[in-house]
């Protein structure tokens, strides 16, 4: 990203806060920073000045340190040499590597939380499947998915485990993201495959859990690889 583009980006704005009585600041920093990276507000390689955020979501600079403090460990921003912090810049062999993980520890969580999962964890589990179905902002849909996947698989009751699956799913977020947005059509793929691992899961049926969510991580991998190939060989602007 060109520095015109970045400067593009920033000038487009973050909507602010408004009354945030009702929630934390660092709590509302937090979810607008982390949507507008996911929905593409804030770009890969965009620079987070302290002074232009502060300006545009109308709180003091100490909450938005500590929402970039917790999206710098989610892997969503990085320091770089200067210690600025940037939206992170994810590649190709980054999202291979995630992915080869993910295929080797989810299937584990999703077997065990089969076995353990409440009808009340199910419902929620629904009430966030609706909600993609429903939402239209692509960051809201990629933070309701993480939301999702984690509702399925924290009945696995396994911290350690669980714990390591989270970080990969966060540093999946951008590329699942900016996949999104360049292939529509696998936003009704994805919900379909949501609604069939809930099927699974309210059958108990463990088999068919693991084998749509193996299926579903790898067509998400799939369509992250398509969409990196193709940035690799596009001309470079002008």
């Amino acid at each position: 990203m060109t520095d015109g583009e970045t400067a593009g980006v920033m000038a487009q704005g973050i909507p602010g806060l408004g009354d945030v009585r009702r929630r934390t600041a660092h709590q509302e920093v937090l979810d607008r920073l982390r949507r507008a990276i996911l929905g593409g507000t804030l770009a890969p390689g965009t620079a987070l000045i302290l002074s232009d955020l502060s300006s545009q979501l109308g709180v003091s600079r100490t909450p938005i340190r500590e929402a970039i403090r917790d999206l710098t460990a989610e892997g969503l921003v990085d320091f770089d040499s200067y210690r600025s912090s940037v939206v992170h810049a994810p590649t190709l062999d980054e999202a291979q590597e995630v992915y080869e993980l993910r295929l080797i520890l989810e299937p584990i969580a999703v077997r065990r939380a089969v076995e353990n999962i409440t009808d009340a964890e199910l419902a929620r589990a629904r009430e966030l499947h609706e909600a993609m179905l429903a939402t239209t902002e692509l960051g809201d849909w990629v933070d309701l998915n993480r939301d999702f996947h984690a509702t399925l698989t924290d009945p696995a009751d396994s911290p350690r485990l669980l714990s390591i699956i989270t970080a990969l799913r966060n540093a999946a977020a951008i590329q699942v993201a900016m996949s999104l947005r360049a292939r529509v059509s696998q936003l009704d793929e994805a919900n379909q495959d949501h609604g069939r691992i809930i099927g699974a899961y309210a059958r108990r049926d463990a088999d068919a859990a693991v084998d749509i969510e193996e299926q579903h991580l790898r067509s998400t991998l799939r369509a992250i690889e398509a969409y990196e190939n193709r940035n690799l060989e596009a001309p470079p602007a002008a």
